[in-house]
């Protein structure tokens, strides 16, 4: 009594202590998990402040080369003349496009204000020294910074300093400066640059409660802020920082986890971004109390699973007797086959093993009860669920039954068995009732198979994956892992169906199995899924290996990746059928739509059009700003193109600035087919006259379009389009921006 309540607290503690173990695993995993997540919301905070640093950085930058462009063609535009009414003019147009200018003034080399957009600031003195950057040996002009000065425009202002702090609330304004050429005499252009423009703007994409932008200049002085905290004319450093760098000085004294810096490239200032970080951790802080809600369920759950099993486990504990015993010849002759007798009461499922079972995996006879539950548990992990469903489905089908599995020796190893049984007692309904058969050792047939298999799959450099008859691997080579990613130890046991992608359906698998089992083998191409996710092409031979009776007992899969020659194949498409600069189609693939969409007109009597679009002033573009403008140009060109069309229709660049478009299935009235074709024409008119931005600044351009239809006649590509292109040509002579339809009299 006493041992069996010993093995009964033994098999309690056998899925309590796992039990435990999970429990405290999905703790750990928990924490590990959370702590990832909060990682990675600072982290991407952290690049969303960078990105936010790049943009402010970047119109900043280009407001500025607007500002210096303006100044380099003011004496230019009034042919050396530094006469008031000239520059009034000048000054008064420059303002009237620059809405973060205050005012634009003439500064003699004495630092006075000769003239002014504002009245009120001629003849104030400016100090040319407190501008940045200092200038060169050579003197060659360039754009400046100066200290914010406090108030609206020069005549009521002063400079900021750090005696004179004022709180951002205040007004005041950014003095920019240049040294220009009037008739060879040098002056200073200034401008009054309003702040209140840029944190206007930077709070709209970048509100105060997410994050706070910052403009320094490189020796500390505060530009413009949206942080009120912070004053205008505060210098972020202290004499003792005077020979330290302003970009790691702001990331050192930073006490924000989620701050990025963008020093520009061409001018003396940094911008800071900081954001907010419990904004970061919002959606950190829901998905930790998610987590901690499922883990609660997923520990209780898991509790009383495990206490049903304890429960289950103490009924199914208990020892089943011994039965019958043979006589002693028939003993003698399975020893000597190391073949074991056994038999199965299916009524009260008692099972008995002679001594011969026993002794073939090592154990002392009778040592233990042959039961299903101790069957199970000698037999290994993955053969235990295939051996028992098998053998319950040929009993079914056939009345007898043959399975191999690994069985483990009193030794420790593993021990190949093949296991025979037929039904011997049917009940009045054909149920089986009572099963003998035996187990016989083939565990050297195997090892010698296992030798033969091995000297076939590892001769080729190919990955090669062997499995038996009921498709489970056995076997991988180092090239299998090298293409898939999947060790041999994570395959074997399993089906090739983890290499699955799913860009198959079951017809092609059919198909495959029918080819496979016909012919013996199987050759093509096969989309597979590495251990990564990654879906890649391969092409694969399978071969069913069987043994001298005919019957499959193995299939052998040869295979290579072919990811490099399929890409090489779409390369060499892209280059014959796509235009390199705008990635449309190019004269080839046009013609080969023109020529589908011919045909498929005339069996179904619909009618198709052809646009030819050529830019204007677009040569003027390219002489003025260089090719790498009208490359830009031409790729928003083609952008829109593509918004105006539609997406089974045509849009192609047949080279410089002539674009082509194929509009299909137009209907079959000639009429409603002009007014679509039209009224798709007209809206990329539209579309192209609406101006395109450059890096050197926004750019206008029109178009003249020519168009062509098509449809229940018989013609060809090249006609078609020389067609467009006259009725093109025929806008360009009514002036240019206009759209014409092709006619014989064109």
């Amino acid at each position: 009594m006493h041992a069996m309540i010993l093995h009964s607290h033994r098999w309690r503690w056998r899925y309590i202590l796992p039990a435990l173990l999970m429990i405290g695993l999905t703790i750990a995993s928990i924490i590990i998990t959370l702590s990832t997540l909060r990682k990675e919301a600072i982290s991407t905070h952290r690049n969303i402040a960078k990105l936010h640093s790049y943009a402010f950085e970047d119109i900043f930058t280009q407001t500025i080369q607007s500002i210096d462009h303006t100044m380099d063609r003011i004496p230019h535009l009034s042919d050396d003349k530094t006469t008031p009414p000239i520059l009034g003019d000048i000054f008064k147009d420059v303002l009237q496009n620059s809405p973060y200018l205050r005012s634009f003034s003439l500064v003699n080399q004495e630092g006075v204000i000769e003239f002014s957009s504002h009245q009120g600031n001629q003849g104030k003195h400016i100090i040319l020294d407190h501008f940045l950057p200092i200038p060169s040996f050579n003197n060659i002009p360039f754009l400046r910074i100066g200290a914010p000065w406090i108030g609206r425009d020069f005549d009521t202002a002063q400079p900021s300093s750090d005696q004179s702090i004022t709180p951002l609330e205040s007004t005041y304004f950014i003095p920019i400066i240049k040294k220009v050429f009037f008739d060879k005499q040098p002056y200073y252009l200034l401008a009054a640059l309003n702040p209140d423009y840029f944190t206007n703007r930077y709070t709209q994409v970048l509100p105060s409660p997410n994050g706070l932008v910052s403009l320094w200049r490189l020796d500390g002085i505060l530009l413009l802020s949206t942080d009120l905290t912070l004053p205008i004319g505060f210098s972020h450093f202290a004499t003792i920082h005077e020979q330290e760098d302003m970009v790691r000085h702001l990331e050192r004294s930073s006490h924000n986890a989620i701050s990025a810096y963008r020093l520009a490239k061409l001018m003396p200032y940094i911008v800071e971004v900081k954001m907010d970080q419990n904004i970061a951790l919002g959606y950190w802080d829901q998905e930790r109390n998610k987590m901690l809600l499922v883990s609660i369920l997923f520990i209780s759950l898991s509790g009383i699973l495990g206490l049903l099993l304890i429960l289950r486990t103490d009924k199914e504990a208990q020892r089943q007797k011994q039965q019958n015993s043979y006589e002693h010849q028939f003993r003698v002759a399975m020893e000597a086959t190391q073949t074991g007798l056994w038999t199965w009461n299916r009524q009260n499922g008692v099972i008995t093993w002679d001594e011969q079972c026993y002794h073939l995996l090592g154990y002392k006879p009778y040592s233990f009860a042959a039961s299903l539950e101790m069957i199970q548990s000698l037999t290994h992990p993955e053969d235990a669920q295939p051996m028992f469903s098998s053998r319950l489905m040929q009993i079914d089908l056939q009345g007898w039954f043959l399975v191999e599995r690994r069985m483990k020796h009193a030794n420790g190893a593993w021990v190949w068995v093949q296991v025979r049984g037929r039904v011997i007692e049917y009940d009045k309904d054909n149920i089986p009732l009572f099963l003998t058969g035996v187990y016989i050792n083939i565990d050297t047939q195997k090892q010698a198979e296992q030798l033969r298999l091995n000297s076939v799959a590892f001769e080729t450099e190919d990955a090669v994956l062997i499995t038996d008859a009921t498709e489970k691997i056995i076997k991988v080579n180092q090239a299998f892992t090298r293409i898939t990613g999947y060790t041999s130890e994570e395959v074997i046991g399993k089906t090739p169906r983890i290499l699955k992608s799913g860009e198959h359906n079951s017809a092609f698998y059919k198909m495959l199995w029918e080819s496979l089992l016909e012919r013996g083998y199987w050759q093509g191409e096969l989309w597979n899924k590495r251990k990564n996710g990654e879906v890649y092409p391969e092409h694969i031979t399978i071969t069913a290996v069987k043994n001298a009776e005919g019957i499959v007992t193995h299939f052998l899969a040869n295979f290579n990746d072919i990811t490099l020659r399929k890409a090489a194949q779409r390369q060499i498409h892209e280059m014959a059928y796509r235009d390199s600069l705008t990635r449309l189609a190019n004269r080839h693939l046009l013609q080969e739509n023109i020529l589908k969409a011919i045909e498929r007109n005339q069996q179904q009597q619909i009618y198709g059009a052809l646009i030819f679009i050529d830019l204007d002033q677009f040569k003027q573009l390219n002489d003025t700003h260089g090719h790498d403008a009208g490359d830009m140009l031409l790729i928003q060109v083609s952008r829109r193109l593509q918004d105006c069309t539609r997406q089974h229709d045509t849009v192609a660049r047949l080279g410089g600035d002539e674009f082509v478009i194929l509009l299909e299935d137009l209907g079959s009235n000639i009429m409603q087919a002009t007014e679509q074709t039209h009224s798709v024409a007209h809206k990329i008119l539209t579309y192209l006259n609406k101006p395109f931005d450059l890096a050197q600044g926004n750019y206008h351009v029109g178009a003249s379009l020519g168009i062509t239809l098509f449809g229940k006649t018989m013609q060809d590509a090249e006609t078609l389009i020389k067609q467009a292109d006259i009725a093109m040509y025929t806008s360009k002579d009514k002036g240019r921006n206009q759209i014409s339809f092709f006619t014989p009299e064109s």
